[in-house]
């Protein structure tokens, strides 16, 4: 079993590996529904957001494989805390033109763009750079087994945190 910062490290992969494989199959199967999300941020040109939308489906993907593949995984570490990044930066300037009632468009439960998304993407950019910084190396097999465990239990956590962060905006009504 390899050292407690290579488990970390190939934990948070494996984390990181689910929700950009999420966000990337969540692209491709509901790609007009995405396409509609991203040009409600009002960035670019409607009729430039299709190809954009292909391209961070294309650039999720590659980063999903950087980040499987030893050798390529602090690129793949760099290139997720890129996204994620990218994605709280146009979160934060939709925030600041006042566009408060967007979806984030990120793949999960749906989400309206908040100060909540844009916590979520730095911590998500921490998580990645943390995966670019820690050498990697062989962990074995209880220590693949015991990353994969921990990937998929920070997913779970993930999913329920974003499922009660949809909630939010009907409690606050309610309140």
């Amino acid at each position: 079993m390899g050292d407690l910062s290579q488990l970390t490290s190939a934990s948070l992969t494996s984390f990181l590996v689910l929700v950009l494989a999420r966000a990337a199959l969540h692209k491709w199967q509901a790609f007009y529904e995405t396409v509609g999300f991203a040009q409600g941020y009002g960035l670019v040109p409607r009729h430039m957001v299709p190809a954009i939308v292909r391209g961070l489906t294309g650039a999720e993907a590659l980063t999903v494989l950087a980040l499987l593949l030893p050798f390529t995984r602090p690129f793949g570490g760099l290139m997720a805390a890129g996204l994620f990044a990218g994605y709280g930066a146009l979160m934060a300037a939709a925030l600041l033109r006042g566009q408060t009632e967007i979806d984030c468009g990120c793949g999960g439960a749906p989400q309206i763009v908040s100060g909540l998304t844009l916590g979520r993407n730095a911590v998500l950019t921490a998580m990645a750079l943390a995966v670019a910084m820690i050498t990697t190396g062989p962990v074995g097999t209880a220590g693949a087994l015991m990353a994969i465990t921990a990937g998929i239990t920070l997913f779970a956590i993930y999913g329920v945190a974003e499922k009660l962060a949809s909630h939010l905006p009907h409690i606050r009504q309610a309140g």
